[in-house]
């Protein structure tokens, strides 16, 4: 079965996004509550595909030990293509690539194949054992992977 994403705005979208991944208490401060403890149950399912840790994770404007990897924070891949890419994994393993889009009125994540250092056969992330992983990640193959399974629904 296909995946689509549908229009949205780029502010829209990021203020979705925002507003997922950086939740405000009552009194509109940041809160550590909600994302990824509470999410809505689409994400976690389509989260859930892969076993990975949120210990360590990237948001918005972030400083976190991901930050600086391939393709974390928004991009649109082809015109009007909203995606907000992050990476989670715990200290003990390889961050896993993911992405956010808007698809049929609410947000969805994908996790890529192509292009992504997880463990396929086994659906979880490398330990940290693992030290040719990172040559696994290409941010060509993840485009390619995302383009030929997330399509515009017309």
């Amino acid at each position: 079965m296909g995946r689509f994403y549908t229009n949205i705005s780029k502010e829209d979208f990021l203020a979705k996004v925002k507003d997922l991944i950086m939740p405000l208490d009552e009194d509109g401060e940041e809160s550590d509550d909600g994302f990824p403890w509470e999410m809505p149950s689409q994400l976690d399912k389509d989260l859930g595909k892969v076993n990975f840790d949120w210990e360590n994770y990237t948001r918005f404007n972030d400083t976190s030990p991901y930050a600086n990897y391939p393709w974390v924070g928004y991009k649109e891949l082809i015109p009007g293509f909203h995606t907000f890419f992050m990476q989670a994994g715990g200290d003990w393993e390889f961050p896993v690539c993911f992405m956010l889009y808007w698809g049929e009125g609410q947000l969805r994540a994908y996790i890529p194949k192509d292009g992504n250092a997880w463990n396929k056969k086994e659906k979880c992330a490398y330990g940290d054992t693992h030290f040719e992983i990172e040559k696994q990640v290409n941010e060509d193959k993840l485009r390619w992977d995302i383009l030929h399974r997330i399509t515009k629904k017309l």
